[in-house]
């Protein structure tokens, strides 16, 4: 039997969405917010936020995919066009930053100009897996075909699947046992998902 004196949050978010516009769904998304922040979990909260947004969010019917993303990737990240592109774009950009030819990182003004030399794809797997963007059961063979299928031809058939560069056992190890070193590369890394992750506003 459910506990009646508290109302849980996928029922505020069907409330939310029973609504017949965003401006009246508001008062809902407003309660959500303010109790994500006063428990301090807003980053666990932003995917009912975001899910009460995207349900008034029109326009998307006419957006084309860059890439068809496979099922490892979760729910609106593969299936909603606008996000699953967003999704393209920055593991596009994470790829740039990982290849910067030293040449030009030396002379960059801009701190996103210069080379990720520690950044390796088990970081970045480390981070979508976490922050439910891909599934926890994916495979480094798996996420490296998802990698590849995303950057195309800026990489060579099987490059990222084969490739041992990066320590792929910290994907999956609990916070405290990875090194601080890698707990910063991640960081600085779930921050470039950010947009993707954080609802509007």
């Amino acid at each position: 039997m459910p506990n009646l004196r508290e109302i849980p949050v996928g029922f505020v978010v069907e409330q939310a969405k029973e609504q017949k516009s965003a401006g009246e769904a508001r008062p809902y998304r407003s309660l959500l917010a303010a109790w994500f922040q006063h428990n301090h979990c807003e980053p666990e909260g932003y995917e009912a936020l975001r899910s009460i947004d995207d349900h008034f969010t029109t326009g998307t019917a006419n957006i084309q995919p860059l890439v068809v993303l496979p099922g490892c990737v979760l729910g609106r990240f593969r299936t909603n066009p606008s996000h699953a592109n967003q999704l393209v774009t920055i593991v596009r950009e994470i790829h740039r930053r990982m290849n910067i030819p030293m040449e030009i990182s030396n002379k960059a003004t801009r701190p996103e100009d210069i080379r990720q030399t520690s950044w390796t794809w088990p970081h970045v797997m480390r981070v979508m897996k976490r922050t439910g963007i891909i599934d926890e059961k994916t495979t480094k063979a798996v996420f490296g075909a998802l990698i590849e299928r995303i950057l195309g031809d800026k990489v060579k058939p099987n490059s990222i699947r084969r490739t041992r560069i990066g320590d792929y056992c910290i994907v999956d190890l609990y916070d405290y046992k990875i090194s601080t070193a890698d707990a910063d590369i991640c960081k600085e890394i779930w921050k470039l998902f950010m947009p993707l992750l954080k609802p509007k506003n």
